[in-house]
């Protein structure tokens, strides 16, 4: 499902930033993921719905504790749902081939439902507070909210994965990508290395670097207006993907165009 081929576009005029819109697309999913990464970790009982070693962690540390009550088992329950969805996805891939008739279509089709699922997560996650059941502890009650929330970041997960960028990363932001900003940054100054190499070292290293600055800006923004707004923070994440998405078809029916003169 949404499998998409690499297309690298030529550079644009913010080309120094963004090499090509492959690479918006990976900066705007990091964005996109860190306003809702902080709304599930304050809201959602520290459930970061994309990490699931951080959900392992916890469901271990409950376990351990000797609890037999829902809490105990909500994050072991967030990464059972992960798991379905992986095996899942395949099984839907295979059965449900897409004729995608540009490489934006399968971005633009996973984008698109991302929106639907970006609005649902928020639109569920006020109602649920303002009928006050978003307590101290986490109950099956917002199982529903937690499951619109994963599939929605698995979507963005792949999408970022398969996103056409020479340094794709499996998430938003993890470990390795710090690890990875810093050994190319470093590796710039260390044995000797041609003027290309040391370009080549520089842009990789750049590349974490936006994908960190993206997430660390988007849960940034989402956190301070979520002091007033609640759930409702997620607006301008919202927004920015309705607008990039809309980005992406256009584009899909200009390749599209190019592709086929006929049709136009």
């Amino acid at each position: 499902m949404f499998i998409t081929t690499s297309y690298l576009m030529p550079h644009q005029p913010l080309s120094r930033i963004y090499r090509n819109l492959n690479y918006e697309i990976h900066y705007m999913m990091s964005f996109i993921g860190g306003c809702l990464e902080i709304v599930s970790f304050m809201f959602l009982y520290k459930a970061l719905i994309g990490y699931m070693t951080s959900n392992m962690i916890f469901g271990i540390a409950a376990l351990a504790q000797g609890g037999m009550d829902f809490e105990s088992y909500y994050h072991i329950a967030i990464i059972l749902i992960w798991m379905l969805l992986a095996a899942l996805h395949p099984l839907l891939a295979n059965r449900y081939q897409a004729r995608l008739t540009s490489p934006w279509q399968g971005y633009a089709i996973a984008m698109s439902i991302n929106c639907l699922l970006l609005l649902a997560f928020m639109l569920l996650g006020a109602a649920l507070m303002r009928h006050g059941q978003l307590g101290d502890k986490p109950t099956v009650a917002v199982m529903p909210l937690v499951t619109l929330g994963l599939v929605f970041m698995y979507i963005q997960n792949f999408v970022i994965k398969h996103g056409g960028t020479r340094q794709p990363t499996a998430t938003s932001v993890v470990t390795s990508v710090y690890v990875l900003m810093m050994s190319r940054l470093s590796s710039l100054f260390a044995g000797q290395r041609t003027r290309r190499e040391r370009v080549v070292l520089f842009h990789e290293g750049m590349h974490y670097l936006l994908v960190i600055g993206h997430f660390f800006i988007g849960a940034l923004i989402t956190a301070l207006l979520s002091r007033q707004m609640g759930f409702y923070s997620l607006l301008p994440a919202l927004l920015a993907l309705l607008l990039f998405t809309l980005r992406i078809w256009v584009r899909h029916g200009r390749y599209r165009a190019l592709a086929d003169p006929g049709r136009v």
